[in-house]
């Protein structure tokens, strides 16, 4: 985030595509704790390390437009 707190402009496609498409819903219906937004697959795999098998996560995919499941 920059100092006015705002995103850098611009934004890569899938997080674009995120902001002006998704956070809104997000937003209004409050934040499942099941996603995790734009975290990477690593901060996933750590998250999910200690969790029981079954666990899973949904966040915004670094590699395309959509969203990745991670899971144990």
């Amino acid at each position: 985030m920059t100092e006015a707190g705002k995103l850098p402009l611009p934004l890569p496609p899938r997080l674009d595509w995120f902001v002006h498409t998704q956070m809104g819903q997000l937003a209004q219906d409050g934040v499942p704790e099941w996603f995790h937004g734009a975290i990477s697959r690593e901060d996933a795999e750590n998250l999910l390390e200690s969790q029981p098998l079954g666990s899973f996560l949904i966040r915004v995919s670094h590699s395309h437009v959509g969203y990745t499941l991670s899971y144990k």
